[in-house]
């Protein structure tokens, strides 16, 4: 079973070898303790568990230590850190892994999905914030703790927004589904009667689906918000290949749904970021293969890799 736990959502997946989805089940992220997020996590995999679960993974938003699983840092949650990988483990009686839900996706996406063959991957998920996993040599990149490929703050448009840390044009502020959104509503603020406006003003979606909506009826404004998101995340993607020198660029998030409306501009300002574009071979970047499924079957991969002898960690 697999387990991707967001701010405001928790999704539980029970998953085939193949990463094909059996069973499936979703509630709202519980606001309290940590014990009240292991309840609803233990109610989920009693939902989905069926008779031959081996072992559970879950995906946690924020900073996991990569000794003892503990939750050091999250965000998006209303409790300090604790340690969730053992009291998941004794609530459901079966062993249990946990890791940085981008870690989860970036696993899933190398095993099984748009990564497969390529042992030197990044991936970025674009959603409410920004998440990143990297692989390497075959390898989860984790760092001396585990809290490594923590990109959201690379400042990628200094004249940006505002972000948490202090910091402007961070990428996570700059370039996520929460920018989108923030850039959508502005504009329909300014031209009341877009087609922009109008789709917002429904209420049936978000507005950053909104603005791709508008952006696919032709709408100027909301193909010029997936343009600068686009042209700041290849700037970021460009950063990180020039560190990193990886084979394939993955990226996923609801927002990759636009299609060439972001990756378009995203290839664009790769290309004329990088270091020496024209002396080393191609980098490609395309869409994750498992949407917003990745972190949870990523998490089950996670899980089902150390239990049966594939350590995601090399060893």
């Amino acid at each position: 079973m697999g387990i991707d736990v967001g701010a405001t959502k928790i999704a539980a997946l029970r998953v085939a070898r193949d990463g094909t989805v059996l069973a499936r089940a979703r509630c709202d992220t519980p606001r309290g303790s940590a014990e009240d997020l292991v309840d609803t996590l233990a109610g989920l995999v009693k939902q989905v568990r069926g008779d031959r679960v081996v072992a559970v993974g879950a995906g946690l938003p924020g900073m996991v230590d990569a000794r003892t699983g503990a939750l050091v840092f999250a965000p998006g949650l209303e409790f300090a850190r604790a340690p969730l990988r053992g009291m998941i483990a004794d609530s459901v009686g079966l062993p249990v892994r946990t890791d940085n839900d981008a870690n989860a996706a970036a696993w899933a996406e190398y095993r099984l999905g748009a990564g497969r063959g390529h042992d030197h991957m990044v991936l970025v998920t674009i959603g409410t914030g920004l998440g990143c996993g990297m692989i390497v040599g075959g390898r989860l990149l984790r760092g001396s703790h585990g809290y490594a490929a923590e990109v959201s703050h690379l400042i990628v448009d200094p004249q940006g927004p505002r972000c948490e840390c202090g910091e402007h044009g961070c990428w996570g502020v700059s370039a996520s589904g929460r920018a989108i959104a923030r850039l959508g509503r502005e504009a329909a603020a300014a031209r009341p009667g877009s087609a922009l406006a109008r789709l917002i003003g429904r209420g049936s979606a978000g507005a950053g689906e909104a603005v791709t909506r508008a952006a696919e009826e032709g709408d100027s404004q909301a193909v010029e918000i997936l343009a600068r998101v686009g042209t700041l995340t290849g700037r970021g993607l460009a950063s990180l290949a020039n560190m990193l020198d990886p084979s394939v660029l993955v990226v996923g998030g609801g927002p990759i749904s636009a299609g060439e409306l972001l990756l378009g501009p995203a290839r664009a300002a790769f290309t004329s970021w990088l270091y020496s574009p024209g002396d080393r071979p191609g980098v490609p970047m395309v869409p994750a293969r498992f949407g917003n499924d990745a972190g949870a079957i990523g998490a089950a991969v996670l899980a089902l890799d150390e239990f049966t002898g594939r350590s995601p960690d090399g060893s």
